[in-house]
């Protein structure tokens, strides 16, 4: 080692020293001495030296020794701590942020926001999982897709340049949802309204409705004549659901032969039981057998209600079975009545319905400007099924709506 090259590494050591022996009381003159010691090393380092010859041994070592003894005592002993103390605080950094664990079934992120764990939320049209949106498609493809509630995992993995996630089902938990989805029914094309429509049993009626489709989803979905659909709606609110998927020709074969492979393979499984079953009827065949049906109110008893309606429509047979089970007559007054017919009709009837979907404009307002002009009760509506039809007769007639229950045994 050169001249030089000592006596900077003197003043390093020097520097090293000062910075450990540093406290609160001697903070000035330690920052002194530090800045005389920079200010030296600064000066050194721009001094160009002459290279000398190698000393002996003999007389190098006491010098640097003596040196060594008075500059290096001190230092070594803080710059050992130090260092052992940073190294042994590098480890235990991790340790601290692991603590807090995470329980498996919360809703949180994985893997740097690359997993969500959380409940499944079903919508109209596909679902959810936090703010990660699960397609209808990708819903169809899965196997046993989840229900809403259901504990979920997304994985997110890529396809091309678009991010895409994996579900994958944890727990059943199902919840109670708002949302009702009609499984493959066949949708029907109306030649008299040039309207598409379809037939389904809902818990919440007696009867079976029947539903136009929005004109946004048939073009949507280009329905053609034997397709079948997937209808979504919110609870109570049938005439603002939406089509969710459509059946090509081949997937509804698929799909039909595979529904009658069901029943047939259902109906081998109870064969076991057919035997029991006869044994069981033989035994209370001489019983006289009662069956309560739903009991309906007469509320339309000794009324006539007027249905101005296109008569080639599955409407006035429709109307015509909820107003007679509940006590009353039906009159129908058809596109071929002239208006002083019409008139006529509206004077004797109690009151007038008229579905808007199912009549032609010139009928729809001279039934509704004879029956403003004399008083009479009219109901117009897009949807006309017998729930509202009762209400909107509960309203209008709130003590004569309260008729007798009449139980039908068979």
């Amino acid at each position: 080692m050169d001249d030089k090259l000592k006596i900077i590494e003197l003043l390093k050591r020097q520097v090293t020293a000062k910075t450990a022996e540093l406290t609160t009381e001697n903070i000035q003159k330690t920052t002194q001495d530090i800045q005389d010691l920079l200010k030296i090393l600064n000066d050194v380092a721009a001094i160009d030296f002459v290279a000398t010859p190698s000393e002996t041994p003999n007389k190098q070592e006491p010098a640097t020794t003596s040196e060594e003894a008075t500059i290096e005592s001190p230092a070594p002993k803080p710059s050992v701590t130090t260092q052992v103390e940073k190294h042994e605080q590098v480890p235990q950094q991790p340790k601290v942020s692991s603590e807090p664990e995470v329980p498996l079934l919360s809703e949180h992120w994985l893997n740097n926001h690359k997993s969500y764990i959380g409940r499944f939320h079903l919508d109209l049209n596909g679902g959810h999982v936090g703010s990660i949106k699960v397609s209808e498609s990708k819903l169809h493809k899965m196997s046993n897709p989840p229900e809403n509630g259901d504990w979920v995992r997304a994985d997110e993995y890529k396809d091309g340049d678009s991010v895409n996630y994996k579900m994958t089902t944890l727990k059943r938990d199902p919840l109670p949802t708002d949302i009702v989805r009609l499984k493959f029914l066949p949708a029907v094309f109306r030649q008299d309204v040039k309207r598409w429509y379809i037939e389904f049993k809902s818990p919440e009626h007696e009867t079976t409705q029947q539903l136009l489709l929005g004109d946004y989803d048939v073009m949507l979905f280009k329905l053609k004549p034997g397709d079948y659909i997937d209808y979504a709606y919110r609870r109570g609110q049938e005439i603002d659901g939406k089509i969710i998927w459509r059946y090509t020709n081949s997937a509804a074969v698929a799909t039909r032969m595979k529904q009658k492979f069901a029943k047939a393979t259902d109906t081998e499984s109870n064969h076991e039981t057919a035997a029991s079953r006869q044994t069981q009827y033989k035994a209370t065949v001489n019983k006289p057998a009662k069956r309560k049906q739903r009991a309906l109110q007469q509320v339309f008893a000794n009324k006539q209600l007027l249905l101005v309606c296109i008569e080639n429509s599955g409407m006035p047979r429709k109307v015509k079975r909820n107003v007679e089970e509940r006590g009353g007559k039906l009159i129908l007054s058809p596109r071929s009545d002239s208006n002083a017919m019409l008139k006529k009709k509206v004077q004797k009837a109690d009151m007038v319905i008229v579905p808007t979907d199912f009549v032609d404009h010139g009928q729809m307002f001279a039934a509704k400007d004879e029956a403003k002009r004399i008083g009479k009760p009219i109901w117009m509506a897009k949807n006309t099924n017998e729930r509202n039809m009762l209400q909107w007769y509960k309203r209008h007639f709130p003590n004569e709506a309260k008729a007798p229950v009449m139980d039908y045994e068979a």
